[in-house]
């Protein structure tokens, strides 16, 4: 029985048949008593009237028809009178002897003296029938010698008593019945007032506990059941604004967490993941499949060193670097604790940290780069310079052939020296371009015949293909004679002999493409990214042979960046390269446009 509905109606009904039951008694008890007082006083009346009437001044013998004669018969009383013996010597019940012998206890007080009363004694009347009977019993004693002549013993018959209380009782079980049928329609009533609120509040209760915050109860009574609905209602209103303040902050907390560009998961202290954002699906998923693992398999998977994580309690956080395919991910490992200190669990921030590492390994590489490039011509002028300080300067024809030397060298480090400022220039944004309009036909038909020369001495083929119509760039024309001497010196440079090159321009809606096509030894695919790097040589010692410093494809990128444009490459391994660049047709906006002269 889990209502309290029907504990209510229950306990209502159990309480209605506990007073009617207790009430119902009394009154039986009383009425009985009632009866038995009034019995008991129509029984002493009745021997008072025979003491009277037969027994004062009347002989024995005359006593039977006295008694017959001048007693008043009462309904359902009997009279009698007995000796000292408890003898009938009279009796109501029987016009004759033998007159009837009683037995009860009434009798043997009177023979002893003491007027009693009994009351539940069964015997026989003169018909045969059992009956109960009330008795009553008085002595009457001589005036002479005070001793007990007769007893005087009269009874009723208690059977009418007994039927007007099974009547009472009959009525009053009807009552109870009636009483308790009105109390269970009177507690139905009452338990639903009581039990009807609670269940609607119990009701919104679960909706609100299902997330359904838009609660609103109708308040029905002033009482404490109304007080509570009305808080309840309060209640659920103030939840609500709290929940969407919380849902607010929960959406903008997502929303940044999933727009972050660093990824971020999180683990609960029993390993399991519970959130990770896509940055971090982005970084992970694409190598290892699902992102969705345990703590353990995320430091296997990735092959994390376990020693990082095993006293990350001792530390704020703790950083590691791993890689995932082609990428270099940094990890760091930050504990969060509850309100006892206790570990909850792990925060896994992710970082990708590929391009910062390639621009580490590039710095170191060019450094190792820069520090080879200078340390081979120092070592070269430094062997001449002591050898003509040895003596060879005594003879004039090596002197000149080690000062040449020499002289060569200092030149090559000085051109090494003029393209690094002119790449710092570029990196700190100082170079000032001074913009004209330069007709392209034109200018590549000149660039052409000032290196045609060296073409031929390598017995190549260099064509020139003008474009139909004029075709007018903007940009700084030493900067850009730089870019296409650049690219064309290179192909003649690194093709064989009897090789073709050929320069032609076409463009598409937004650029004018510049294209340098040449059937040189080509470039292999691992190497054609990283042409454009400082430094980086397809072929280090032929280039170095050839004179090269391995930032000229460096500078012209960045020229043509300036410039608004863009240098692209396109290779097949042994059978040529096509240099492309790339001409804004519209007028670059540029920061800068003066003479780089004019801040020297």
């Amino acid at each position: 029985m889990r209502s309290i509905k029907w504990k209510l109606i229950i306990m209502y009904l159990g309480l209605v048949l506990l007073v009617m039951i207790v009430s119902g008694t009394y009154i039986l008890l009383s009425l009985r008593n009632i009866e038995i007082d009034k019995s008991r006083e129509q029984l002493e009346i009745y021997a008072e009237r025979i003491y009277e009437q037969v027994i004062d001044g009347g002989k024995e013998e005359n006593f039977q028809e006295t008694l017959q004669k001048t007693v008043t018969n009462v309904m359902g009383i009997q009279g009698n009178i007995l000796n000292a013996k408890g003898e009938t010597i009279a009796s109501t019940t029987a016009l004759r002897p033998p007159y009837p012998t009683y037995t009860d206890q009434a009798i043997i007080s009177g023979m002893n003296g003491t007027p009693s009363f009994s009351i539940g004694k069964k015997s026989t009347d003169s018909f045969g029938l059992l009956k109960e009977w009330m008795g009553y019993a008085v002595p009457i004693r001589g005036e002479e010698d005070n001793a007990i002549r007769y007893i005087i013993y009269t009874r009723l018959d208690a059977g009418n008593m007994q039927t007007s209380l099974n009547e009472t009782t009959k009525t009053i079980v009807i009552a109870v019945a009636i009483a308790l049928f009105l109390a269970a329609i009177m507690s139905y009533i009452f338990a639903q007032t009581l039990t009807g609120p609670i269940l609607a509040l119990t009701k919104g209760a679960k909706n609100m506990a299902e997330g359904n915050w838009k609660q609103s109860l109708k308040v029905r009574s002033r009482d404490e059941i109304g007080q509570l609905t009305s808080s309840f209602n309060d209640m659920a209103e103030e939840l609500q604004k709290n929940m969407q303040e919380i849902s607010k902050e929960k959406n903008r907390l997502e929303i940044i967490l999933h727009n972050m560009s660093d990824g971020v998961i999180s683990f609960a202290n029993d390993g399991e993941m519970m959130l990770a954002n896509t940055a971090a699906e982005d970084m992970l998923q694409p190598e290892k499949g699902q992102l969705n693992m345990t703590f353990s398999q995320f430091i296997h998977t990735f092959d994390i060193n376990s020693g990082v994580y095993l006293d990350i309690e001792d530390e704020a956080s703790k950083k590691v670097t791993f890689p995932v395919g082609k990428q270099f991910i940094n990890a760091t490992f930050s504990p969060y604790y509850n309100t006892k200190k206790d570990i909850e669990g792990v925060v896994v921030v992710l970082q990708d940290v590929t391009e910062q590492k390639k621009l580490d390994d590039m710095r170191k590489e060019f450094v190792a780069n820069v520090s080879h490039e200078l340390r081979t011509p120092l070592t070269t002028v430094k062997s001449y310079t002591e050898t003509l300080m040895d003596g060879a300067v005594e003879d004039k024809e090596i002197a000149m052939e080690f000062l040449s030397i020499v002289d060569s060298e200092a030149d090559r480090m000085a051109f090494l020296v003029r393209d690094l400022l002119q790449l710092s220039r570029f990196d700190n944004k100082q170079v000032r371009l001074n913009i004209v309009e330069i007709e392209m036909n034109e200018f590549l038909q000149t660039t052409v015949k000032q290196n045609k020369i060296h073409a031929d001495a390598k017995k190549q083929e260099l064509i020139f293909t003008p474009n139909p119509k004029p075709v007018i760039i903007y940009g700084d024309r030493d900067r850009v004679t730089q870019v296409v001497h650049n690219i064309i010196s290179n192909a003649i440079k690194y093709s064989l002999e009897q090789a073709r090159i050929h320069i032609y321009i076409t463009e598409d809606n937004n650029y004018y493409k510049i294209s340098v096509k040449d059937t040189g030894m080509g470039i292999t695919r691992k190497d054609l990214p990283r042409i454009f790097e400082r430094f980086y040589r397809v072929d280090k010692a032929r280039s170095r042979a050839m004179g090269g410093t391995g930032l000229g494809l460096a500078i012209a990128k960045e020229i043509m960046e300036g410039h608004g444009g863009r240098l692209t490459a396109e290779s097949e391994y042994g059978k040529g390269t096509t240099m492309t660049m790339w001409f804004p047709k519209e007028r670059p906006v540029l920061e800068y446009e003066q003479d780089e002269e004019s801040m020297l």
